[in-house]
């Protein structure tokens, strides 16, 4: 079974100690302000950890590929989040 785009970036998120984020910048229509991971979604747009899969979506319940993952993890890193 896969990982989705919101679940990785929600575990990036809790390993790097569920950081504040502006709640202001979640600009992804596909994401729900009430949905478990809006937070971290907001958190990783702002640090530039992703961009989205438009200027407006997310894709959040779409198969995270690993070409995915390692972009957001080579991302996190350059933004120290983590000592990877």
């Amino acid at each position: 079974m896969g990982t989705t785009r919101c679940q990785i970036i929600t575990f990036l998120w809790r390993l790097a100690g569920y950081p504040e984020f502006n709640k202001d910048i979640l600009i992804f229509e596909d994401v729900s302000v009430d949905s478990y991971y809006a937070g971290a979604i907001a958190w990783a747009y702002e640090n530039g950890i992703t961009n989205g899969t438009s200027k407006n979506t997310f894709s959040p319940d779409k198969p995270c590929s690993r070409a995915e993952i390692i972009t957001f993890l080579y991302n996190a890193k350059m933004n120290n989040f983590y000592k990877i």
